[in-house]
């Protein structure tokens, strides 16, 4: 019997959680490490510890059941038993050779949250440290927690989960918990062990209100100048809290999508602090409130030699997996990093690897849903590696290397973050950035991008797949960026590459076919393309959208659009084509003909005397010849006749279709009823039939009428209509072959006025029923 496990209830543990049986269970461990190190079980209670650190000291275990499990209906975790209920200020520490095994470790006031407002509070109230391996003294490997093993833990609530500092040969596995940060493991040496530990936001997931989004209804200035934000429902937000702003991209205010601090304006509405007001909104917008949120990391690693760390895994931290100073050759199997997609949220980081870390290995897996899903900002020359890792671009970035060096072998990027809002599906390199190299990756998702042309040079790409018929390669080359291409048997060809002085180049596509930019619409359909075809660059439409059209301007403008056909000859000659507008097509027999042309041409190029004039061409059988020209003179040169389709119906048409076919033989006039004192001119009664009507009286001066002047008057006044004239030669009467002065009554005579010889004899001429 001496040499049995111990039980904590054979030292006065009650176990119903509400007395402290810190002692109890303390003795018991005290009675194990007497004997040497052994095991000290608890039972299916809840046991609090609250008035001390509760020390597992060399060589001692103590043990619950085979497992604890995670997920509970409703989150309710006050029927677990084989628990330590930790008060926040207390905490369970692991010394050399001793571990904890199939137990429940709850923070003292755990609550189970039934509401959104409950579940931000309960994350809010997470505090102290579960477990603490060692002394906590961080001795260079020997802080007195040495070769400690956790597992089969369920740990919810805390600040931290497990702390570890200062500890060699540490063993922890199978553990799920629930804290605002998971793991630390720093200044570990000669190969820890980590795996199967999953950090998930069980306390407050899979509710009604654990990923609570909020339509917005309006957006607009606080008075301040902060956005004010006001959503369709209530938010039950505090100030201070924090919130994200997503499907915000076409909704007319953009620089309202991210992560904000909110000071609450009443029960719908908040203020974004640190936000600058710009108008613009329209509609759209979605609010994202997550209790599932942890401002902490899942795990962080630092001063570490070798450790390893398989299929682990976070939800919801704000940096999955911190890397930190001095981490060398860690290695990661199948783990990964994931968040509310939804919620795009940009400051959280996938796999964070800074400082001092070396040689750091991540294997398999998958990184998603983060702001970037990794982020190098490492000081040292060595290579980190992600080799076949699934990485989802987040709401930044697929990955960033902002300092240090990366190799990315053999993984898969993709961008499909779900229904409501868009990834950044790129890679990009900083400044500062060392080499990236990416090598047998599906990269059809990806854009990579660069502080400068400088730090784009640093990209190394190989071999990798964007989809399509063909392999590629992606290559520096020279100091230049390349994209190649290579089909069975054929030689590696380059497609687009970059120089040195930032030029983007595209290559011919094969022999015999030109460089080729194709764009796509916004369902990722080909929709039209620029070819270069012999020597031309051709602007066509795809398979699915023949009929491209080609558009100049867009909304906005304040001036109208220009359209500029140069040619910039250094020998300029009269009678050169500037520019030609050019329309063709095909025949019946499938030969593409020019049908018609428009061209402009310098008439004369001497410098001070420039004149240039359009001229219209068209086909006539085998040959395209001029057909209209105006000059700079302004002088209009028609070949062939001037066919109008039909009659023209105003007044003083220029001319009518019988006069234009030669027939002369229809004029439509403009009459003008007159029943006073008239004095006729040029721009009133030029080519009018005037009705002289009682009371009428006509003067006629040289210079109202001047020379080409007619009329035809209708002398309807009852008597003889007499004419004054002014500034005729003879001021007399008109000029009437039968001595004719004056239009007789009833009748109708025709005036005209005009100079035989250029101005010096001025004659008013009457022709018709006239009387003397």
């Amino acid at each position: 019997m001496a040499e049995r496990e111990l039980h904590v209830r054979d030292h006065g543990a009650v176990g119903d959680g509400v007395t402290d049986d810190t002692a109890a269970i303390q003795a018991a461990i005290d009675a194990a490490a007497a004997q040497g190190g052994g095991t000290v079980l608890i039972g299916p209670r809840r046991y609090l510890i609250g008035a001390a650190d509760l020390i597992l000291k060399d060589g001692v275990f103590l043990r619950g059941r085979p497992g604890t499990g995670g997920w509970r209906m409703n989150g309710d975790y006050s029927g677990v038993r084989h628990a330590l209920i930790v008060d926040p200020a207390r905490t369970v520490r692991v010394r050399r050779n001793a571990g904890l095994d199939g137990i429940a470790l709850l923070r003292r006031g755990l609550g189970r949250p039934t509401t959104l407002r409950e579940g931000l509070d309960e994350a809010a109230a997470f505090a102290g440290t579960a477990v603490t391996v060692g002394d906590g003294s961080g001795a260079g490997g020997t802080a007195n927690g040495a070769d400690s093993q956790l597992s089969r833990l369920l740990i919810l609530g805390f600040n931290w989960g497990i702390h570890s500092d200062g500890n060699a040969r540490v063993r922890i596995e199978h553990v799920l918990g629930d804290c605002t940060n998971g793991l630390y493991l720093a200044r570990s040496f000669d190969v820890s062990r980590i795996s199967e530990v999953n950090w998930h936001p069980l306390v407050t997931t899979s509710r009604s209100w654990s990923n609570t989004r909020i339509l917005i209804t309006n957006v607009a200035s606080n008075g301040a100048g902060l956005f004010r934000v006001t959503m369709a429902a209530p938010h039950s937000l505090v100030s201070g809290e924090i919130i994200n702003i997503a499907e915000m991209r076409s909704s007319g205010a953009p620089a309202c999508h991210g992560r904000w601090q909110v000071n609450v304006v009443n029960g719908t509405t908040v203020d974004l602090v640190g936000s600058s007001y710009a108008a613009g909104w329209t509609s759209g917008g979605a609010v994202y409130i997550s209790p599932n949120r942890r401002l902490g990391s899942g795990f962080v690693v630092n001063d570490v030699d070798m450790a390893t760390f398989d299929n682990c895994f976070e939800f919801g931290h704000e940096i999955g997996f911190d890397i930190q100073d001095a981490t060398h050759s860690c290695s990661f199997f199948n783990s990964g990093t994931d968040g509310w997609v939804d919620a795009a949220d940009p400051a959280t980081i996938g796999v964070r690897i800074g400082g001092t870390a070396l040689r750091c290995k991540w294997v398999g897996g998958f990184l998603s849903s983060k702001g970037c899903s990794v982020q190098v900002n490492a000081t040292g020359n060595e290579q980190h590696e992600m080799i076949g890792v699934n990485i989802t671009g987040g709401a930044r970035r697929i990955a960033e290397v902002l300092s240090g060096q990366l190799s990315l072998v053999g993984c898969d990027f993709t961008g499909a973050p779900g229904t409501s809002n868009v990834t950044i599906s790129a890679i990009h390199l900083g400044a500062g950035a060392g080499s990236l190299i990416v090598s047998g990756c599906d990269t059809s998702a990806v854009t990579f991008t660069a502080d400068s042309a400088a730090a784009m040079q640093r990209l190394q790409l190989l071999g990798n797949r964007l989809g399509g018929a063909g392999a590629t390669v992606q290559r520096i080359a020279a100091g230049r960026v390349e994209l190649a291409s290579v089909s069975s048997g054929a030689a590696i060809e380059t497609r687009l590459s970059m120089d040195t002085d930032g030029a983007v180049n595209l290559h011919r596509r094969g022999s015999g076919l030109g460089g080729q930019l194709r764009m796509f619409n916004g369902g990722n359909t080909p929709y039209a393309s620029f070819t270069v075809a012999g020597a031309d660059c051709v602007f066509a439409g795809e398979a699915d959208n023949p009929n491209a059209g080609f558009t100049f301007g867009g909304s906005g403008m304040t001036a109208a659009q220009t359209v500029r056909l140069r040619r910039l000859s250094a020998a300029p000659a009269a009678n050169d084509r500037i520019g030609v507008l050019e329309s063709s097509g095909n025949n019946s027999a499938g030969t593409e003909q020019v049908f018609a042309r428009v061209a402009t041409v310098a008439e004369a190029v001497a410098s001070g005397s420039e004149a240039g004039a359009v001229v219209v061409e068209t086909r006539q059988g085998g040959s395209v010849a001029e057909r209209f020209r105006i000059s700079a003179n302004g002088t209009v040169t028609l070949t062939g006749p001037l066919v109008l389709p039909a009659n023209p119906t105003a007044n003083l048409h220029a001319a009518t279709r019988q006069y234009v076919d030669t027939q002369f033989t229809s004029r439509r006039l403009t009459t003008l009823a007159l029943a006073g004192a008239t004095a006729l001119t040029h721009a009133a009664h030029n080519a009018r039939v005037l009705i002289a009507n009682p009371g009428t009286t006509l003067s006629l001066s040289w210079t109202g009428m001047g020379d080409g002047f007619s009329c035809t008057v209708v002398n309807r006044t009852g008597a003889d209509l007499a004419l004054a004239l002014s500034g005729f030669t003879s001021n007399t009467a008109p000029t009437n072959s039968d001595g004719f002065t004056k239009v007789r009554a009833g009748g109708v005579a025709t005036l005209m006025t005009y100079s035989p010889d250029g101005g010096t004899t001025r004659i008013c001429h009457l022709v018709g029923s006239g009387a003397p």
